[in-house]
């Protein structure tokens, strides 16, 4: 596995994933911020931390909207190479078992999340203080949310790698991720939304006391069952199907 996540790494070299890593956070920390000064007495009541309230803004943006594109661009960028060349065949005429191949893209695609929540979590306190933000930022809690939506992110990280696997070109897994987005903000609000991939991610970065979660027991089982059956499906589908 660790040779398999290497060769993954240098096959992402020429990608230039550092522009993605780098526009993705910064959208959405600018688009989160802009709207909380904008609406910063609407927001803020007595007492609330502002860290806290601005953070919401971040999983308004971020979740639904900027980090379910990036997972479809980043599943298909693992599958892109792939799919160039008979590079199926290639790959699956080495001594691997099929299901590692499987699993060392996917995580691959969650290193590529991780890091860019990472960036996220340093732009969102960078821009704050640049911004003249009160007090000090409650550091764990907003790593909280941040781990929350990496771990939000893994259903979704499958069904987009599921479908990129299937697609020969690199537009339609990224179609289907923004068609799919489109309503996400709505559908969060709906009971649908714990079980939405697109959805989850908003839901899980949330403060408590900003989510329509009703029950974090019932949000959480679902979110582990979709990542069970996503998973596996898609090693065995992986590694049944002649891919050419």
């Amino acid at each position: 596995m660790k040779n398999i996540l290497f060769v993954e790494r240098l096959k992402l070299k020429r990608s230039k994933l550092w522009i993605l890593y780098l526009i993705g956070p910064l959208l959405g920390v600018l688009l989160a911020y802009t709207n909380f000064f904008k609406n910063y007495d609407l927001f803020m009541s007595p007492g609330d931390n502002p860290w806290v309230e601005a953070w919401t803004q971040v999983a308004l943006f971020m979740g639904p909207f900027v980090l379910p594109i990036m997972v479809g661009i980043y599943a298909a960028l693992v599958c892109r190479g792939e799919h160039v060349g008979g590079g199926w065949k290639q790959l699956l005429a080495l001594p691997i078992k099929h299901s590692d191949i499987f699993l060392g893209k996917f995580l691959t695609v969650v290193r590529m999340v991780v890091i860019t929540m990472l960036i996220l979590f340093i732009f969102f306190v960078g821009f704050g203080y640049m911004e003249g933000m009160e007090g000090s930022p409650p550091i764990i809690t907003i790593l909280g949310f941040v781990i929350r939506g990496i771990f939000a992110c893994l259903p979704l990280i499958l069904l987009q790698l599921i479908i990129s696997i299937r697609a020969k070109t690199f537009g339609i897994p990224l179609a289907v991720s923004i068609v799919f987005t489109l309503p996400a903000i709505i559908i969060a609000s709906t009971p649908l939304g714990q079980i939405y991939p697109w959805t989850q991610p908003m839901l899980a970065m949330s403060p408590e006391d900003e989510s329509p979660i009703q029950s974090y027991f019932l949000f959480y089982t679902l979110l582990i069952g979709s990542f069970i059956v996503l998973l596996l499906y898609g090693v065995k589908s992986f590694t049944k199907r002649d891919i050419i």
